[in-house]
């Protein structure tokens, strides 16, 4: 059995392989590890999208990464005029590719789209595999030389404005399921709730729509990580099928953080709310109290 047919087997099953265990897993140990799986505990403090929960496909996952990769590869378009992989080799000047990283190496990573794959020389830290972006630079000896990363990023939005209403964001609210409280809102009708991990909230403010990524990172996350996140336009979660930032939020709330402390990026406002405390955000600014 191949690496293509077991990977298929653990889907069938509903289960997701981390990266690590991508890399290492083959014939001789799949059924160890899936053993493993399929007794494991249940994280109840994890809430899966419906393609994890239900039967997925190797075709419907495969399908669904090829979706947030032409997804993101039409927005690096509007900032790079860029070839394929295959073609960019054969050009002695400056190029531009666009890609999904396949795997991070030691000189840096390997950028992949459907004419093949190419190392990336570079020591940028940011890079994780499964990341979408473009790279402009110069081949040699079958590697690219970067001068410059593009991400998808978010656009640059000139005067953001605080709502008129305050927002309360916190995760001691039975009225919205524990997401957000804003006076007025109808919780069955305009704020998506249910999400303990990750979600996209909408609250009605004088005839628009307020636009709050809620999300619960596993890991603490500083402020330089979160923009990372905005950038790149992924939520970094493994167990989520369909990870994609598709609208521009006007908030990304990191709640059960460990740390409260707000950022503004590109006139998205990061708020970041530890376990203990809420945040309220109005026409004032951001204030933080504790529970």
């Amino acid at each position: 059995m191949n690496k293509k047919e077991i990977i298929g087997l653990f889907l069938k099953k509903g289960i997701l392989l981390s990266p690590e265990e991508l890399e290492k897993i083959n014939e001789e140990n799949y059924i160890e590890i899936l053993e493993g799986k399929t007794n494991e505990k249940k994280d109840e403090r994890f809430v899966v999208s419906e393609p994890i929960k239900g039967k997925i496909s190797s075709e419907e996952f495969i399908k669904i990464q090829n979706t947030k990769f032409e997804f993101l590869r039409e927005i690096l378009l509007k900032k790079i005029e860029a070839v394929s992989i295959n073609k960019g080799r054969k050009v002695f000047s400056e190029v531009a590719i666009i890609g999904r990283v396949k795997e991070t190496t030691a000189k840096g990573f390997v950028v992949e789209d459907v004419t093949g794959e190419t190392e990336v020389i570079t020591e940028n830290e940011e890079i994780n595999m499964g990341d979408i972006l473009g790279v402009k630079g110069f081949f040699k000896a079958n590697s690219l030389f970067p001068k410059q990363i593009i991400w998808p990023d978010v656009p640059l939005e000139n005067n953001p404005k605080p709502p008129g209403t305050k927002i309360t964001l916190t995760t001691k609210t039975k009225e919205t399921n524990g997401i957000v409280v804003c006076p007025g809102a109808d919780p069955s009708e305009d704020v998506i709730t249910g999400f303990e991990k990750f979600g996209m909230i909408k609250i009605p403010k004088d005839g628009e729509k307020i636009r709050i990524i809620a999300y619960s990172p596993e890991k603490d996350i500083n402020e330089e990580a979160a923009v990372r996140i905005l950038k790149k336009r992924l939520i970094p979660e493994k167990w989520i099928v369909d990870n994609l930032i598709r609208e521009i939020p006007n908030i990304l709330w990191l709640f059960n953080n460990k740390q409260n402390w707000t950022r503004n990026y590109k006139g998205v406002v990061i708020v970041s709310s530890d376990e203990g405390s809420f945040a309220e955000y109005g026409e004032d600014g951001i204030r933080f109290e504790k529970i």
